[in-house]
């Protein structure tokens, strides 16, 4: 026999621990949907195409405690062109300082 733990009903109805009796053979069988035993399905994966520029995300918390797990972003076009201008800009400037530092 099947032990059932104590629980309590939404009506607020305590059912205390119990045996529960087997059922009899010749009743017809009760068909009770499952309880999923695998997880959940997740999104499916979207495959970023190559030459895409993208930016790891690394794994973080957020504000509400959530855990988010690392992943690739990908970088939007107006993203990337002020990425690669500030470094062109940096570039340019070191250049001039070592021209200038050149010129004793």
């Amino acid at each position: 026999m099947p032990r059932v733990r104590s629980y309590v009903r939404k009506d607020g109805v305590v059912v205390r621990a119990h045996n529960r009796k087997a059922r009899p053979r010749t009743a017809a069988p009760v068909t009770t949907p499952r309880r999923r035993t695998t997880a959940p399905r997740r999104r499916p994966v979207r495959h970023i195409p190559v030459g895409t520029p993208t930016a790891y995300v690394r794994p973080h918390y957020r504000a509400d405690g959530t855990r988010v797990r690392g992943h690739r972003r990908i970088i939007t076009p107006l993203t990337a062109v002020a990425a690669a201008g500030a470094g062109t800009t940096f570039f340019i400037i070191l250049l001039v300082l070592i021209a200038l530092s050149g010129h004793h």
